[in-house]
């Protein structure tokens, strides 16, 4: 067994890593910015949260907040907001606080105000507040200069719109694909009921769903064009920001905030990433229709239907590449996962994700891996050809190669699961993926396959399973010699 001592206390709050809401009860809306996946990693954890107004919070949800790692706050609410309902994290807890306006009021009552146009109206006010360039560079600036071990909180008053588009520009900065941008912002209004009651509050009860359904509609249409205009005025927000003013350091301290990136041999090829171009990105990216579509039918219906693809005949391969790829293309939509049971005896445990011999990380022939610098973990020269999940997860990174996988635990743990490691090139023939991004998988659902024949001498290469954040983590026990068998525990979290 090895023993691995560092990182720093893990707060109480949980991460929520069925939807990315942090589960505070006096908070709205409060939701983190990491897990996301970008072409060349994904967004970290415990950088940002964005939330609703936080004016109500209880004392014992301020320090559940205060020991995630808050210690910064953005408010991003006009001066007359703000002296009408200050800010309760003050009074609360010992946090830095900035006030940017960058709208006077909220949209939301606005938008009400404006029912024979609200569509134009609420795509008015996000192009306005982009206009307001010296708050995004007063923004920025704040955000720049954020401690690495400081999660900086922003929100405005119902966490929707203000709130939603500094997530745009920050998520849109690391590299987010832009059918998720749209999910993100979107999810604020019409998912959460607390941001509901707040929007509605003058609504009748019977006219309130027909109402959330066509305001869903209507913001989807909106953030979209919003994200259309800064790649097609300033070619992305990279360049937006450059055009407030903000420093080129500013920049990439904000992105390496935000961005853990993963090695080049695991990043998604440019022409994969919807956004690289404007040819590609009007080639396959659905139209405003379809995207409305699909989220209506998201909100009425959050429930996924998954096909079990695992055992298909010689006579069905075509249909299922085809059927593969159009489910490795499909929407992003980051928030309509099933809530997995986990027991409680499994709680801070990995389980074998594939049978065979265990074998020191530090003996893989991988320099990379073998000096630990992607994280804590372990090799196991395989007996079969299957990978399966190592515990209760969320598929947060899959590769065009097939041969890795990154998960994330119900209890935050970060997998990345390498199938031949020296495969830095390899081509999609010989590994099967069966799950997709942001699916959820029990413990012990298969995740990758390949065929021997096809994958030649890197079928009996080890299989790595790497604890991408171990760094975060007081202690991780390690198991990494004998003989294990599919589900045999291999590794324990410990917070204390």
């Amino acid at each position: 067994m090895r023993l691995l001592g560092r990182g720093r206390q893990r707060g109480a709050a949980r991460r929520g890593y069925e939807t990315g809401r942090v589960d505070i009860a006096t908070g709205i809306n409060v939701r983190e910015l990491g897990g996301f996946p970008t072409p060349s990693g994904t967004t970290r954890y415990r950088r940002f949260l964005r939330s609703g107004s936080t004016a109500r919070i209880s004392p014992s949800d301020a320090r559940e907040l205060f020991d995630y790692g808050v210690r910064r706050i953005l408010d991003l609410r006009g001066k007359e907001e703000v002296t009408n309902s200050p800010e309760s994290l003050l009074s609360l807890r010992n946090v830095e606080y900035l006030n940017v306006p960058l709208y006077d009021f909220d949209i939301s009552a606005g938008v009400l105000a404006h029912e024979d146009d609200v569509g134009g109206y609420l795509t008015e006010s996000l192009l306005s507040m982009l206009e307001n360039r010296a708050a995004f560079r007063q923004i920025f600036t704040f955000l720049a200069h954020a401690p690495r071990s400081a999660c900086t909180l922003f929100h405005c008053g119902a966490g929707s719109d203000r709130t939603g588009l500094l997530s745009l520009v920050l998520l849109g900065l690391a590299g987010v694909e832009r059918r998720q941008l749209v999910a993100d912002y979107v999810y604020s209004f019409g998912y959460i009921p607390e941001v509901n009651a707040a929007i509605f509050e003058h609504v009748e009860e019977g006219a309130r769903t027909l109402q959330v359904r066509g305001e869903l509609r209507t913001r989807i249409a909106s953030v979209s064009l919003v994200h259309d205009r800064i790649h097609e005025a300033f070619g992305g927000y990279e360049g937006f920001l450059r055009s407030c003013g903000v420093r080129e350091s500013e920049i990439s301290q904000v992105r390496a905030l935000l961005l853990r990136r993963f090695p080049g041999r695991y990043r998604m090829p440019a022409e994969e990433t919807l956004v690289s171009s404007a040819e590609l990105l009007h080639r396959d990216i659905p139209g405003p229709v379809a995207n409305t579509t699909f989220f209506v039918h998201a909100y009425e219906r959050p429930d996924k239907v998954t096909a079990d693809l695992y055992y298909m005949s010689d006579k069905t391969r075509d249909l299922m590449a085809r059927i593969d790829e159009n489910q490795r293309n499909r929407s992003f939509h980051d928030h309509d996962y099933v809530t997995l049971e986990v027991p409680l005896e499994e709680r801070g445990k990995l389980f074998a994700p594939v049978a065979g011999e265990l074998l020191a990380l530090s003996d893989v022939d991988d320099p990379y891996f073998a000096s630990g610098a992607c994280g804590a973990g372990v090799a196991i020269v395989p007996s079969g050809n299957t990978v399966y999940a190592p515990a209760a997860c969320r598929v947060t990174v899959q590769v065009p190669t097939r041969h890795a996988i990154g998960v994330l635990t119900q209890d935050g743990i970060e997998v990345l699961i390498v199938v031949a490691s020296s495969t830095a090139s390899a081509s999609r023939r010989g590994f099967r993926q069966h799950v997709w991004q942001n699916d959820s998988a029990h413990r012990g659902t298969p995740l990758l396959s390949w065929d021997p024949t096809l994958v030649g001498k890197d079928a009996s290469s080890p299989v790595l399973m790497i604890v991408t954040n171990s760094s975060e983590f007081p202690r991780l026990d390690i198991r990494d010699s004998g003989s294990v068998q599919v589900g045999d525990e291999v590794a324990s979290i410990s917070w204390e």
